[in-house]
C-alpha cells in the first residue's frame, strides 16, 4: 500500500469515527446560596420524565460546600435535562422532607420561579452550544 492510501484510509476512520460519536457539550453549572461547610451538594441530571419520576438520573456528582458560590463544569450530550441539586446539611446522604414531601434541607432546581415545581417538561432546560451554562440557587422553600 502506497503513502497515498494508507493516509486516505486513516482520514477515512476519522471521519466514520466522528459521524458516530456523540454531540457532546460542556456545560457549566453555578451554585449559588450555599451554606459554606454545611454538607454536601447532591447533584442530579435527569434526561426524560419517565427516569425522573422514578429517580434514575442520567449522572449525577457530589460536591463539596467549600463555598457560597460554586462553578463546576462537566461533560455531557447535547439535549433537554432537569437539574436538581440539595444541600445535605445532616450528611446522612438523603434529602430528607417533613410529612407533606417538601424539602427540609435546601435544594435547588432548574427553570425553577418559585412555587410548586411543574415536573420534568417544566423545569427542563436545552443543553447545546448556545445553551451551555445555567445558575441554580439552593435554598430552603
Amino acid at each position: 500500500m502506497n503513502k497515498k492510501m494508507v493516509s486516505l484510509t486513516f482520514f477515512l476512520l476519522f471521519c466514520i469515527g466522528n459521524m458516530f460519536a456523540s454531540n457532546n457539550i460542556t456545560f457549566t453549572l453555578d451554585i449559588t446560596g450555599i451554606n459554606v461547610n454545611d454538607g454536601k451538594i447532591y447533584v442530579k441530571i435527569y434526561s426524560n420524565e419517565r427516569d425522573y419520576k422514578k429517580d434514575i438520573p442520567y449522572t449525577s456528582f457530589i460536591l463539596e460546600s467549600v463555598s457560597k458560590n460554586i462553578t463546576h463544569s462537566f461533560d455531557i450530550p447535547e439535549g433537554e435535562y432537569l437539574i436538581a441539586l440539595f444541600q445535605d446539611t445532616n450528611n446522612n446522604g438523603v434529602l430528607d422532607t417533613n410529612f407533606l414531601n417538601f424539602p427540609k434541607e435546601p435544594v435547588g432546581l432548574s427553570n425553577y420561579n418559585g412555587g410548586i415545581p411543574g415536573g420534568f417538561n417544566k423545569q427542563k432546560i436545552p443543553i447545546n452550544d448556545i445553551s451551555n451554562r445555567i445558575t441554580i440557587n439552593i435554598g430552603k422553600v
